[in-house]
């Protein structure tokens, strides 16, 4: 027992006056805690990006009000950096008054999802989103769910200091803790954030975690205490009002728009019939036929996190549309799986 307390105890608590002695002085802080969020001046009028990308420009848009006319935000994943014209981002603002801001590229799905909205708390209500869900999600490996990788791409150390904070919606804050201590071991480098969502997870697991984790979570908390006092950028305005979408009266050729959009298809996809990109299907399909691969109700982590998603969305209020696109039927030969 005493070998054990010198070689373990003993290190851990100097260990700790170490860093709470330095953590109070302001020029060790300022190389301590870096400022990571970027910012660009030019950035702050997007139309489609495929992540927040860690950008404050970016996460103050997001789910942001306008003075002038409301925006509808779009939230998906590969459908979105399609290079075709009728996009909703860049079809209705060119007939309606309406803006339209689409986060997404491929592999955003319902936990990334979830937790932006998460961090977003003060901005949600009546919020018009639009969520495009992949069936593609559900099945084979992107059943497995949202990956570390990705996760970090559209939840910043900010979001994550968010939703540490949220009070509010402990169920949903919990369900994001779990998730993010089960890909914990996927990060590398884990930022103080996620450290501390990771140890309050596994503190709830048992009184011996509990046990085990609590001074694990008053060092993160006192870190992240002094690293808020210097990098002041955790506030996220909540959203006071919002102007109606209008239903506008606009004549619209859409027998027109159909065929140009079929044609345009048609010339994208002339080296096959299964109406896939040219440059997709040389690099990636081969003339193969795709497979369906149903992943069981219990094993599905995507579905989970389906639910909690829509379950969050009932709960905040939000003015929430789902577009559910379909796989190719074309392509896949098992579709009724």
């Amino acid at each position: 027992m005493k070998q054990i307390f010198i070689q373990c105890f003993i290190p851990f608590f100097i260990s700790l006056f170490v860093i709470c002695k330095l953590s109070v002085n302001d020029k060790f802080n300022k190389y301590l805690f870096i400022n990571q969020s970027k910012t660009n001046k030019h950035s702050y009028n997007f139309v489609h990006i495929e992540s927040l990308c860690n950008n404050a420009n970016y996460e103050n848009q997001f789910l942001n009000n306008n003075d002038t006319t409301e925006t509808i935000f779009l939230l998906g994943s590969s459908e979105l950096t399609s290079t075709n014209s009728a996009l909703p981002y860049k079809f209705i603002p060119s007939y309606f008054s309406t803006n339209v801001k689409a986060v997404g590229h491929a592999g955003n799905q319902c936990f990334s999802i979830f937790t932006q909205l998460l961090a977003n708390n003060n901005r949600l209500k009546n919020a018009p989103i639009v969520f495009i869900i992949s069936p593609g999600w559900f099945e084979a490996k992107p059943a497995l769910g949202t990956t570390s990788k990705i996760f970090l791409e559209f939840n910043s150390e900010r979001y994550l200091n968010l939703i540490n904070k949220n009070i509010s919606d402990l169920e949903f804050v919990n369900y994001a803790k779990k998730r993010i201590s089960m890909m914990y071991y996927e990060f590398n480098s884990p930022s103080l954030e996620l450290k501390l969502m990771n140890f309050k997870h596994m503190s709830s697991l048992s009184i011996f975690h509990k046990f085990f984790y609590f001074p694990l979570i008053k060092i993160d908390e006192y870190l992240l205490k002094m690293k808020e006092i210097n990098i002041k950028n955790n506030i996220l305005y909540p959203v006071n009002k919002r102007l109606p979408i209008l239903c506008e009266s606009i004549k619209i050729n859409w027998d027109s728009l159909k065929n140009c959009a079929k044609n345009n298809e048609i010339r994208n996809s002339s080296n096959n019939n299964l109406g896939i990109d040219n440059d997709y299907f040389t690099e990636f399909i081969h003339g193969k036929k795709g497979k369906v691969e149903p992943v069981s109700m219990s094993l599905n982590q995507e579905l989970s996190d389906f639910l909690i998603l829509v379950k969050f969305i009932k709960a905040k209020h939000i003015n929430a549309a789902f577009i559910i696109s379909p796989l190719n039927p074309y392509y896949y030969k098992n579709l009724k799986n």
